[in-house]
Order: structure tokens, then C-alpha cells, then sequence
């Protein structure tokens, strides 16, 4: 029996194909923890190791999932005509999570970065304002508050705050 390729499947080989592109240059960096410490090479391998599971997950997803049935409702229901909204409020948020960052500092712009992007997926897939509010406040604090300890704590990187 033969599938139908989706487009999960061929999103998952381009993000397969990039993802070797990026992994190869990753390869000439020095190897993590040759001198002891995670050095620059280390978050870039973490991250294409994740993005590699990542794509093994959605390709055993799509091909073990059952052939779709042709009058499904939408999962957009929520949010009607968000097929190319989406990704425009996303790729938009990053660009200001950037000048934010670089006006504001980090806690600033990671807060309202995960709050606005917590709260656009929330009430996508559940509809509900009040949920989607409370569940993307306690998202952006807790991303906000690790990434602070990742980086600051635990590797002892400087990021900027918001001066006065």
C-alpha cells in the first residue's frame, strides 16, 4: 500500500536537508568539552541533534498515522484563515524579540517573545482566551527563568537587562 506524501513529510526532508547543510559546518568547530568546558561548538551540536530527532519523530508520526479522512474539520477552527498568518505573526515576533532584546535585554524580550507566541499556539488550539492567557504567563515565565539560569548560572555567559 502506498502513501500519499504530505506536507509534514517533505517539511521534515527539508528540514533534514538543512539541517546536515548546518551539521557539517558545526563539525569544523572544536569538539564540546576538549578543554574541559561546553566551548562554541556545544549548543549548535545540542540543537542538531534535536532537530534530528525532531525529524524522526514527524516522519514516524505521518507513517504510522492513519490516510486522513476527506471531510475532517479543520484544525484551524479556532482561528479561521490562519494558514498564512501564522507563520507571518511568528517570523514578526522574532524580529522584534531581536530589537527588544537589544533595547529592552533579555528578560524583557523573552518574556514578551514566549508570552506572545505561547498565547498565539494556546488559543490556536484551544480557542479560549482566559486558558490561553493564564497557560502562555506561566510559559513565558518559565522559559524566561530557565534560559536566565542556563546561560547566566550554569554557563556563566553575560546577557543584557534592562538598564535605566
Amino acid at each position: 500500500m502506498t502513501r500519499r506524501v504530505t506536507g509534514q513529510v517533505l517539511f521534515a526532508f527539508v528540514l533534514l536537508g538543512l539541517n546536515t547543510v548546518y551539521a557539517s559546518q558545526v563539525l569544523e568547530m572544536p569538539f564540546p568539552f576538549a578543554t574541559g568546558e561546553p566551548g562554541p561548538a556545544f549548543m549548535p551540536m545540542l540543537l542538531c541533534g534535536l532537530v534530528y530527532l525532531g525529524v524522526l519523530k514527524i516522519l514516524i508520526n505521518e507513517f504510522r498515522s492513519p490516510e486522513p479522512a476527506p471531510e475532517v474539520e479543520s484544525a484551524l477552527s479556532a482561528i479561521p484563515r490562519l494558514g498564512i498568518v501564522g507563520p507571518l505573526a511568528a517570523i514578526a515576533l522574532i524580529g522584534l524579540f531581536v530589537i527588544v532584546f537589544f533595547y529592552a535585554g533579555y528578560i524583557v524580550a523573552a518574556a514578551f517573545y514566549t508570552f506572545a507566541i505561547s498565547l498565539f499556539f494556546n488559543y490556536e488550539q484551544s480557542g479560549s482566551w482566559g486558558r490561553s492567557v493564564i497557560f502562555a504567563v506561566l510559559t513565558s515565565a518559565a522559559i524566561t527563568v530557565f534560559g536566565w539560569l542556563f546561560f547566566v548560572k550554569l554557563f556563566g555567559l553575560y546577557l543584557p537587562m534592562w538598564e535605566l
